[in-house]
């Protein structure tokens, strides 16, 4: 995993759990952060395989939720299907059969208590990883049958010497204040690849570039689609938390509006706030 662009401490930690990988583990960031990624290639490392061929390997098990619609509990059973059936060769080696669940944070609590028991004592040679954008929307209990580890932000610095083989740097450092730096985003926009945050990121730009009335303007077709309204919201914090950094004056004020009417719009979403009043704020903010 030399070749990812990862915080320092990240790195050691992972390089500590691939020295005695544990049954289950969790890596927490925020959406963008390249953990899938991130999870593929920690499980292509257990395994002892080369790089990018986890795609053809047969006895994994990968869980994608839908456009961040919640994982229910047949979800779980069918995981626990899967788990059931024997892998040829098994007792070969320690590990052989990897499951990641991505976005476990939208597990329902149903589903996460289903999960507990594979989470302690999984069948032999599985091992299991979470990915979540927040380790606090888990039952504690699925936290404490997981290693916990955070996916911190890699370094600007870090981040533009990644990308800087094939990219131009002026091109590196717009995509870095736009994305607010989030590794997995970065490589979307700079590869012109598809991602679940790039339609919001277009969003966050076009609302950056308006008047308060165009941006108003907005609010009913925002407020249909919840996931891109967070996005949305996320994003724009990620981008005033990246241009505070520079900006002084009334640029600094003005990301500093950004940045709180995105945080408060995003709380009032996921606290199931009228989403018109919640975008309305948020568009009236900056």
């Amino acid at each position: 995993m030399k070749d990812l662009i990862l915080h320092p401490t990240t790195r050691r930690q992972l390089e500590s759990f691939l020295k005695s990988p544990a049954h289950a583990v969790l890596l927490v960031a925020p959406a963008g952060s390249g953990k899938r990624t991130l999870a593929i290639r920690l499980s292509e490392a257990v395994l002892g395989l080369s790089s990018g061929d986890f795609a053809d390997y047969p006895y994994k098990m990968l869980v994608s939720d839908e456009e961040g619609k919640a994982i229910g509990i047949e979800t779980v059973r069918e995981v626990e299907r899967f788990l059931s059936l024997k892998v040829p060769g098994a007792g070969k080696q320690a590990h052989n059969r990897p499951v990641i669940i991505e976005n476990a944070h939208l597990l329902s609590t149903e589903a996460q208590n289903a999960l507990l028991k594979t989470l302690e004592e999984p069948p032999a040679g599985t091992f299991i990883i979470l990915t979540a954008a927040s380790e606090q929307a888990l039952l504690p209990t699925i936290r404490s049958r997981a290693q916990l580890i955070p996916v911190n932000r890699p370094e600007q610095t870090a981040v533009e010497s990644h990308f800087q083989a094939q990219n131009d740097i002026q091109a590196i450092r717009q995509a870095y204040a736009v994305s607010g730096g989030l590794p997995g985003l970065m490589q979307a926009m700079l590869g012109q690849t598809d991602h679940p945050l790039m339609l919001a990121t277009q969003y966050a730009r076009q609302l950056l570039s308006q008047p308060a009335y165009e941006r108003l303007l907005c609010v009913d077709e925002l407020s249909k689609q919840r996931q891109l309204a967070l996005d949305t919201a996320f994003i724009l914090q990620q981008m005033a938390r990246v241009s505070l950094q520079t900006a002084s004056g009334q640029a600094a004020a003005k990301w500093q509006r950004v940045l709180n009417g995105g945080y408060q719009a995003a709380k009032a979403l996921d606290g199931n706030a009228q989403p018109k009043l919640a975008l309305t704020n948020l568009m009236l903010s900056f």
